[in-house]
């Protein structure tokens, strides 16, 4: 049944179709992959569109298999207004590009919808300490870990799931409605579509933060938590997992969050014991800042992680903190003198 459709809404179609068009791009990048996640997640006028233009590829898809030249097509239009009302509406440039890449849009739309083909996919990453490493998933996917991680991948035919063990990683998802992207943690569920966010399990509990797009964060279902709740957390958010559960959605700086892929530690106004434990994560010999008379210091500064042992030091100089060790094995013991 034809519909009539407002002007705002027709500009969300041809926004959707320049979308698939793009994706579809050998040259598409992971910013291009971030701004379709943030438009995708907009509005659900944008979802609604983003699935009728799919549905209207599919269709074409199977067009461009008929005995028909473009042309043909195009003189069609009339009798098939609900399948082209949109089309017409397009620029030169973009329908030119819509049509030469049909048979290949077309296959888009089926893999977006579908999740065809269907990559299964197993893999265990790990990082020790001071180490961090990128891997690029089978579905176009980034997975980065920081030091001390671990990470499970298990790719099935109808989701992709993940489990963070220990340590922090950044996701940056690909788009794939119809399959999943879960990241299990040991207090519950991080799901997201086409996003990217940032987990970190410290002590006994886990951070989520958001830096693009949505994720909905579910507490774990067990028999002391028959009806988990659930929070949708959106870009420039956090939100904290522990054994009591969800924690309120709050605002958090994205610069200080995920400065770790950069090597940087960002500490602002932190008790110097909290912040010689972040630096601990990256230090090959540990250091002990539990004395009670660290207690009341606190630092705030920007430090490379490239040479912790380095940014030690320069805390320990600043400080002017005394320094003893047992054993070459043993930890070195901070005190303020």
């Amino acid at each position: 049944m034809i519909r009539e459709q407002s002007k705002e809404y027709d500009s969300l179609l041809d926004e959707a179709s320049a979308w698939i068009a793009r994706l579809r791009c050998d040259s598409v990048s992971a910013a291009d992959k971030r701004r379709f996640s943030q438009w995708l997640n907009r509005s659900q006028q944008h979802e609604k569109a983003f699935d009728e233009v799919l549905d209207t590829w599919e269709d074409l898809g199977a067009a461009a298999f008929l005995p028909l030249e473009v042309g043909e097509i195009e003189s069609d239009r009339q009798r098939h207004s609900v399948l082209f009302n949109w089309f017409s509406n397009l620029g030169a440039l973009g329908r030119g590009a819509a049509f030469a890449s049909l048979c290949g849009v077309a296959l888009l739309a089926y893999n977006l919808i579908t999740g065809a083909p269907q990559i299964t996919y197993n893999d265990t990453f790990a990082t020790q300490t001071g180490q961090q490493q990128r891997v690029e998933l089978p579905d176009g996917s980034v997975l980065e870990l920081n030091t001390q991680s671990t990470v499970e991948v298990v790719y099935t035919e109808g989701e992709r799931k993940l489990s963070l063990l220990a340590g922090e990683a950044y996701f940056d998802v690909a788009p794939n409605r119809q399959r999943p992207f879960v990241v299990s943690v040991q207090q519950g569920t991080v799901e997201a579509v086409g996003t990217a966010f940032n987990i970190y399990i410290r002590d006994r509990e886990t951070l989520v933060s958001v830096t693009e797009g949505v994720v909905n964060v579910r507490e774990k279902r067990d028999a002391s938590n028959p009806s988990p709740q659930h929070r949708r957390v959106q870009s420039a958010q956090q939100v904290r997992l522990d054994r009591r559960g969800l924690g309120q959605v709050s605002r958090f700086d994205l610069e200080t969050a995920v400065a770790w892929r950069e090597k940087t530690l960002i500490l602002d106004d932190m008790p110097l014991p909290a912040a010689i434990g972040e630096l601990n994560r990256y230090l090959q010999r540990p250091v002990d800042a539990g004395h009670e008379s660290l207690a009341g210091l606190r630092v705030s500064g920007t430090f490379s992680l490239e040479a912790p042992e380095a940014t030690l030091q320069a805390l320990i100089t600043s400080f002017n903190l005394s320094t003893t060790q047992s054993a070459p094995e043993d930890p070195l013991y901070l005190r303020f003198e």
